[in-house]
């Protein structure tokens, strides 16, 4: 979106962390699992979902309007906070302000039990993304009111060891809460599940 930043895109600066710092270790019922060398508690979500680490360059750096920053974006996530200002989300009494549209895959019910991992907005920055995103603006959505925006889970690249290094996966992985947690996959992305949803326009 020209002339606007949004606080969960991804820059060219941003370098994940390097494969020479994953180990495979044994979690507390003895199962093999993917780990840093020098792990800290806030590499692990609640639920034990490893996730990359990314770290910023030195340089100028170009926004990647098309990417999202895995930390920033798990923090709007887990916090309902807006993608594009950082700020707290919109909610009223008819739920949280979100915008959607239909992805392969995406349930007959569609909207309702839609999973995003696109975090909700403000009403101010959802008037900005409407008029300025070229994607939206190119792409059939809608403006929903979701009473309830229920965690889902995470995606991200599975790891294996193998006698030539690490190997990862082409695509993305995802990992439902209501299952354990995948013991190779290094998540980047948090989902929700939209629930309790009615299609608004905004006021």
């Amino acid at each position: 979106m020209p002339g606007v930043v949004p606080y969960v895109a991804a820059r060219t600066t941003d370098r994940g962390g390097l494969e020479a710092d994953l180990v495979v270790t044994f979690d507390p019922f003895g199962r093999p699992r993917l780990s840093y060398r020098d792990e800290h508690a806030s590499d692990r979500d609640e639920r034990g979902n490893l996730w990359v680490r990314v770290c910023e360059s030195p340089g100028r750096s170009r926004v990647l309007y098309d990417a999202m920053h895995p930390d920033r974006q798990r923090e709007c996530m887990e916090q309902m906070r807006c993608q594009v200002c950082g700020e707290p989300a919109d909610r009223n009494e008819q739920g949280w302000l979100f915008i959607d549209w239909q992805r392969e895959g995406s349930p007959a019910t569609w909207p309702e039990r839609s999973l995003t991992s696109m975090p909700p907005l403000c009403v101010t920055c959802a008037r900005l993304s409407l008029k300025l995103c070229p994607f939206l603006r190119s792409t059939e959505h809608v403006v929903l009111r979701v009473q309830e925006p229920a965690l889902y889970g995470v995606s991200g690249p599975l790891y294996t060891l193998t006698v030539r290094g690490w190997r990862s996966t082409e695509t993305d992985q995802l990992s439902a809460y209501s299952e354990p947690p995948l013991p190779g996959m290094l998540a980047s992305r948090l989902y929700r599940e939209l629930r309790g949803v009615t299609v608004v326009d905004l006021p």
